[in-house]
């Protein structure tokens, strides 16, 4: 069969080939934008940590070293989310901008956590991506759901029950085959592993009394909270930016995360919507002449839900298709995460309306993962349930569309971890608190006031627990996922102090952004206005702010 797995042997042949638990080496990197400076390699460590008998891991790494004259102070590990999104080459190719948010006494590592990018072994379930392409085509994992207006229809309810037998099908079948092409080697990819690679690499970089120092955006924030709390003892920086509920992600099955994940993301929408009406068709190619926001958001709704009885077709896409009311939720949850893509999402939303589909289906064909490497992460993570039937699902996600959000059923899609009852293996180690550990010094909390994905609550919540003295939380006040969907020098400054001497902002501390999504649509002339009057050093700052938004977000 097309899809049919090929068996990685990485787990034996790494020692085979004579790598060694504690072996480290860096070389040039190779590929696009790396930075001048920037280097890769990797660390070997167990595959295993609780049977060293079990073979080894081979970690890759990207660093970006200190650049300060006045000496080094050690290494920050950053990870940009996913699960899935490789940190080798966010070092190599955004070191120096991470330098001016955390210091540049600090080395900058980025690491391919288990499984993910180059890192061995890698998650190869499917014997290629176009393989596992196929294997998704037009099905629900790729389309996603198809919603009616009315949700509480009596056949809308139906139509989603089978939808969701199928999910339930695919998912059961795609991890049948991933059991059969990897075996137990799936059991080493959870976030418990890897959290004992960080600490176990920082021992072969500082030595064994080197404190941990880490940055973890989305997904990465939930690798900050364990090894907060499974080192304690070791932990010297660490920052959670865009905090996931690490209590839900190891505790609760995936279906029921949405009803708290999701309350701020339909005020982002609107928000979408009022600046696109506030900018104007010249700035927002979706906003018309005198047309207020209520007036956009009823339009740009109706154009929705009327791909649900009309799908658009798309004959000109690169894979051609039809526009489904799945797919452009999809979108519009991409569009929410980040705010410097409206003026181009308007654009192409706006093309769209006029009948072309082909940017938008563009948009949402393009695929970041490569295989089951982020189900290898979360299913690894979170701990085992009884398989819930379709209609249980279901009436969970429609009560959460009525109630929390209108994109409950997109992001079940977008943010791939169901199914992990299917899941064929159990891992060596699954952490799941507790989540209130002394601190040998305290973390740092960053969320956006408005997130689409990871809200203020979430970041809240991980406050309480840990103790107001053991995490501090600094709230921007803006909007799309992370604070660093958009510069504030505000934060920049206190993240600076953060790792400079520990110092932790007042509670309470909110800062305000630099720029406006549709700002940053009026060219560099304007953008030079906004920081004429800052100073050079800020300057500086800012517009290593902006490059991160664009490497993290596009």
């Amino acid at each position: 069969m097309l899809w049919q797995g090929v068996r990685p042997c990485y787990a034996t042949s790494l020692g085979e080939l004579g790598y060694a638990a504690g072996d480290i080496s860096w070389f040039p990197c190779s590929g696009e934008d790396v930075v001048p400076g920037a280097e890769c390699g990797y660390a070997i460590v167990p595959l295993d940590y609780f049977d060293l008998n079990a073979g080894v891991a081979k970690v890759a790494l990207g660093r970006y070293n200190a650049t300060s004259p006045n000496g080094r102070k050690g290494s920050v590990f950053v990870n940009p989310g996913g699960p899935g999104n490789p940190g080798v080459s966010f070092a190599t190719s955004s070191g120096p901008d991470m330098q001016q948010l955390v210091g540049d006494e600090f080395d900058i590592i980025g690491f391919d956590p288990r499984g993910i990018g180059q890192t061995e072994p890698v998650t190869r379930c499917f014997s290629s991506p176009e393989a596992r392409q196929a294997f998704i085509a037009n099905t629900v994992i790729d389309r996603g759901y198809d919603v009616a207006s009315n949700t509480w229809d009596p056949s809308n309810r139906y139509h989603l029950v089978q939808t969701q037998r199928d999910a339930d099908a695919l998912a059961k079948t795609q991890f049948a085959i991933c059991a059969q092409a990897m075996g137990n080697t799936l059991r080493y990819m959870g976030t418990s592993t890897v959290a004992r690679d960080v600490d176990f690499i920082t021992t072969l970089l500082e030595g064994s009394d080197a404190l941990i120092n880490f940055y973890g955006l989305s997904y990465g924030t939930i690798i900050s909270q364990f090894l907060a709390n499974m080192f304690p003892h070791r932990l010297g920086h660490i920052v959670a930016d865009g905090v996931l509920d690490a209590v839900a992600w190891t505790t609760e099955p995936w279906y029921k995360w949405y009803r708290n994940w999701l309350t701020g993301t339909d005020d982002v929408y609107k928000l979408f919507i009022s600046e696109c009406a506030k900018a104007g068709p010249t700035k927002c190619a979706l906003a018309k002449a005198d047309e207020d926001a209520e007036a956009l958001l009823t339009r740009l709704e109706a154009f929705v839900d009327g791909l649900y009885d009309a799908p658009l077709a798309v004959p000109n896409a690169t894979l051609p298709g039809i526009l489904t009311s799945g797919r452009a939720r999809l979108f519009l949850m991409g569009t929410l995460i980040s705010p410097t893509s409206w003026p181009s999402s308007a654009q192409i939303l706006a093309e769209a309306f006029a009948g072309n589909g082909t940017a938008l289906l563009n948009a949402v064909n393009e695929k970041d993962l490569k295989d089951l490497e982020r189900s290898a992460v979360s299913c690894n993570d979170n701990q085992p349930f009884a398989p819930p039937k379709p209609d249980e699902v279901v009436d969970e996600l429609l009560n959460d569309t009525a109630h929390v959000s209108r994109f409950t059923f997109a992001v079940a899609t977008a943010e791939p971890d169901s199914g992990c009852q299917f899941w064929p293996v159990a891992p060596p180690e699954r952490f799941a608190g507790p989540w209130n550990a002394t601190l040998r010094h305290p973390m740092l909390l960053l969320s956006n006031s408005l997130d689409p994905a990871t809200p203020l609550k979430s970041a809240q919540a991980a406050q309480q627990r840990q103790g107001a003295s053991q995490a501090g939380l600094l709230i921007q006040d803006g909007t799309g996922h992370t604070t660093l969907a958009l510069p504030s020098l505000c934060k920049a400054r206190a993240v600076q102090a953060y790792f400079a001497n520990g110092t932790l902002p007042s509670n309470g501390t909110i800062c305000p952004v630099d720029v406006s999504p549709f700002s940053e649509n009026e060219g560099p002339a304007a953008r030079s206005e906004t920081v004429r009057s800052v100073s050079l050093e800020d300057q500086a700052a800012l517009e290593s702010l902006r490059r991160l938004a664009d490497k993290l977000f596009g």
